[in-house]
């Protein structure tokens, strides 16, 4: 039975979209969950609260989503909106012991709640719990799994949240914008590959990665599924407020971001530890479309292949001005990662040597309001002292960028411990904080050593 089929059984039936296929499983595992905690300072009404939760969900069909694989072929399946659905919401009243800080209990519930592996056939998929510490001071925990939620949604999350809540308590009807169902994006992936912007962005890709393979760093020794056991271990480095903030203000006088200045500062980096100046970066975007969906909760972030040619660039400035050119081409013609690597099929074929390990950039951000999540005395997300192993992903190492409050910058390399050695990420992610900080003070500095 092929998906035309399938879909026809039922009107409440929907393709998958790109983001949704998973032949791998990878996108479905137990480990690919979302979590994230709020302390909550000031009256706070659990009715309301509860009320919320599910008005959310009413609102944002991707957590009332189900969806179908079959069974031999992750490409294939559907998705299931089902009818509005109660969020389980438990309350549980935590004493402190003389000694302990409250402080430190909030961010262990946010490390215990990192550690659950949630299923993605739960519905609806977004898990509450409030821990109370007294009547005016309270943690709540939300998990959601990654096949429908992504690191945007999470503030989207966080906004509908606060709002629902304010207009159960004080009766005036919140003014949310009415968010794009999340089934609609794969409706308009579908009509998009068949368009002629999705024609000139299929060229543009062909000429750009003609010949080029995803770039990978020397392993510290031979890798295999045979010899790696399934986990992974962190590197965590960190700019203080204060440093990151004057980071922020030179990127922006070169008109340039924040992103364009860490890649820059790979690009040193990459051909420092292999050589070469011609290399093919896996990074992530947030994959919406059009600001359509950025009122959405739903799956959309999609790998996109950046690849920077710096050969010829002299200055930093020349590094971050060829890195924001990239990523704007990039912007210019939007496609599927899938779709991508069914172009060039080379384009992965560095993912397959033992010897070298797959670097994956992945920056946390979107223009949402942050502080918009107050309905109680203070809303603050819980943040921990430093990032933890969240995933195991073979052949490949996970660098994260987020910038947590007071506006620290944390960069958080994951990786294989059976393929590389502590002191190679702290190698790499000490010199990589030193070049961000480098290109921020001396844009206008030779990048080659002398």
């Amino acid at each position: 039975m092929d998906q035309s089929e399938i879909l026809v059984e039922s009107a409440t039936q929907y393709p998958l979209s790109s983001r949704q296929q998973d032949p791998s499983g990878l996108a479905r595992a137990p480990k690919h969950v979302i979590a994230l905690a709020l302390r909550i300072k000031g009256e706070l009404r659990i009715d309301a609260l509860k009320g919320a939760l599910d008005d959310v969900v009413e609102r944002q069909e991707s957590l009332r989503t189900r969806v179908h694989y079959d069974e031999t072929d992750g490409n294939i399946g559907f998705q299931e909106v089902l009818p509005p659905l109660p969020v389980p919401l438990t309350v549980r009243d935590i004493a402190v012991a003389p000694g302990e800080s409250r402080d430190e209990l909030a961010i262990d519930l946010l490390t215990q709640l990192s550690e659950k592996t949630m299923s993605f056939s739960v519905k609806p998929s977004l898990r509450a719990s409030l821990y109370r510490f007294d009547d005016h001071d309270a943690v709540l925990t939300l998990q959601t799994h990654h096949l429908f939620c992504d690191g945007w949604s999470t503030d989207v999350l966080r906004r509908e949240i606060a709002a629902c809540y304010k207009a159960r308590v004080t009766g005036v009807p919140h003014t949310l914008p009415t968010p794009v169902p999340y089934r609609e994006f794969a409706a308009w992936e579908q009509e998009f590959l068949q368009s002629e912007r999705a024609a000139v962005a299929r060229r543009f890709w062909s000429d750009k990665l003609a010949g080029a393979e995803m770039f990978t760093m020397p392993a510290d020794r031979p890798h295999s599924p045979d010899t790696m056991t399934p986990r992974s271990a962190i590197g965590n480095f960190t700019i203080d407020p204060g440093s990151f903030a004057k980071v922020s203000a030179s990127a922006a006088q070169n008109r340039c971001s924040v992103w364009h200045v860490f890649l820059a500062a790979f690009m040193v980096l990459a051909e420092r530890a292999a050589g070469r100046s011609d290399i093919t970066l896996f990074t992530s975007s947030s994959g919406r479309p059009s600001p359509d969906f950025y009122d959405t909760i739903g799956f959309f972030v999609n790998p996109v292949p950046l690849r920077l040619e710096f050969g010829d660039c002299e200055t930093f400035r020349d590094l971050m001005l060829l890195a924001r050119k990239a990523g704007a081409d990039a912007r210019r013609h939007p496609l599927p990662f899938p779709t991508i690597v069914e172009m060039t099929p080379g384009l992965m074929g560095g993912a397959a040597d033992p010897r070298a390990l797959m670097p994956i950039f992945n920056y946390i951000n979107s223009p949402l309001a942050q502080d918009d999540t107050g309905f109680a005395t203070s809303v603050e997300p819980v943040v921990v002292p430093e990032e933890r192993p969240t995933s195991f992903l073979r052949g490949g190492f996970v660098w994260t960028f987020l910038v947590v409050p007071p506006g620290e910058l944390r960069c958080c390399i994951e990786y294989e411990p059976d393929a590389l050695d502590a002191s190679t990420i702290d190698r790499w992610g000490s010199d990589f904080i030193d070049l961000i900080l480098t290109i921020a003070d001396r844009p206008d500095q030779a990048w080659r050593k002398p």
